[in-house]
């Protein structure tokens, strides 16, 4: 599976205002009520969520330093990973059975008695040193690691780090090591390496924002790039049934796409707006529905999309329309992805009606009575909470 990079995690655009915290601002995103969220925080969500960073061979060559805070109620899973140029070597932060671990090599480990996956922020620092490794957790210190005579300076850590679950050519290493192979679910915030912010990571597979206040059901889709495939080889035909609650954090975006410009449907956001858009192969043609009362206002609202041949309605909450297009049709076998959120490469898509990614929550999908569950997917690419939706939302701000 490809994945794709995103340099400018988190995806949404925040600023510092007055009072020191993080504020999203954008256009779109002006008249909706919003989650606020946590400052240079991660929401990792198990096998399908991690961050791959490349880190300079100077930072990991010499005593390397780490600290972040970890918030988290899974027993098991791994937190970070760094594998070693040698075999039997790594550094690794993984829980098992709530107590939170310091690995450097096969049955090489450290830990203190305390179980920490009570859903708190707890601090972690950790560190090689010489012939020692040292773990603190909200200052309290574990027994140091020993290694033996020559170890510390023939250990070299690779320049790849991985947050969340590494990819799969790490598995078998990882199995052997006795080391967990999914990631841990949980928010992690203030990564940082040898006293410094670590940059931007190289590719985000399914890695959100962590929110302030409580959680409730759902995916979170931060845009600009964040999305899901629900389907892998659909056929686009005259017959199908979308069925979704969405909470929107912009009043435009893509939310559905699958085919290509001669068969497709295409269901989305414009200013507030939610449209259909569909292509049997003989010309397309769309249905929208512009609500009376604004989905921006916090509060889920249902969407259905059906086509029957050549007709095709929407209704949106208790609104409903219907249009109906040509007659003739043009069938095809091709086999297409199932788009949710947004789509990998927009120049791929140039007839696709807006650029926008979705920001908001998504749940209760169904397509063509298919139950989406939005955790158990496995493709999944850029910020997307997979598990979680915000539930505490701020006003939006007087224009």
């Amino acid at each position: 599976m490809t994945t794709t990079a995103f340099n400018n995690f988190p995806s949404c655009i925040t600023v510092l205002s007055k009072d020191g915290k993080d504020e999203v601002k954008d256009e779109g995103f002006s008249n909706c009520f919003l989650p606020t969220p946590i400052p240079h925080s991660f929401h990792l969500a198990g096998a399908s969520s991690s961050l791959s960073y490349t880190m300079p061979s100077r930072a990991l060559t010499h005593r390397p330093y780490l600290s972040l805070d970890v918030r988290t109620k899974s027993g098991e899973g791994l937190i970070f990973y760094i594998p070693a140029e040698q075999e039997k070597y790594h550094l690794a932060l993984y829980v098992s059975k709530g107590r939170i671990r310091l690995s450097v090599g096969r049955q090489r480990e450290i830990f203190n008695r305390e179980k920490y996956n009570d859903g708190k922020w707890h601090t972690v620092t950790l560190s090689l040193e010489k012939r020692r490794f040292r773990l603190v957790i909200d200052g309290l210190r574990a027994q140091d690691g020993v290694l033996n005579p020559g170890e510390s300076s023939s250990i070299q850590l690779s320049r790849a780090v991985y947050l969340g679950s590494p990819p799969a050519h790490t598995h078998s290493d990882l199995k052997w090591k006795m080391l967990p192979v999914h990631g841990v679910v949980g928010c992690v915030r203030n990564f940082r390496m040898n006293g410094s912010s670590i940059a931007a990571p190289a590719v985000n597979r399914g890695v959100g924002l962590c929110f302030e206040g409580q959680m409730k059901s759902g995916a979170y889709f931060s845009g600009q790039g964040s999305h899901v495939i629900i389907d892998e080889s659909f056929v686009v035909r005259q017959k199908f049934e979308l069925v979704f609650e969405l909470r929107p954090s912009n009043q435009s975006g893509l939310l559905l796409h699958v085919g290509n410009l001669d068969h497709h449907l295409t269901v989305f956001m414009r200013k507030g707006e939610v449209v259909a858009q569909v292509n049997n192969g003989g010309g397309g043609f769309s249905v929208s529905v512009q609500p009376k009362q604004t989905l921006c206002d916090g509060t889920f609202h249902r969407i259905a999309v059906i086509q029957q041949n050549n007709v095709v309605e929407m209704h949106v909450d208790t609104e409903g329309k219907y249009t109906i297009g040509p007659g003739s049709s043009s069938p095809t076998q091709d086999r297409f992805p199932v788009y949710v959120g947004g789509v990998p490469d927009r120049r791929r898509f140039p007839f696709l009606p807006v650029t926008e990614s979705y920001a908001g929550c998504l749940k209760n999908m169904v397509f063509n009575r298919d139950v989406v569950v939005f955790e158990k997917l496995s493709t999944v690419f850029g910020p997307v909470n997979m598990r979680e939706c915000p539930a505490n939302l701020r006003a939006p701000s007087p224009q």
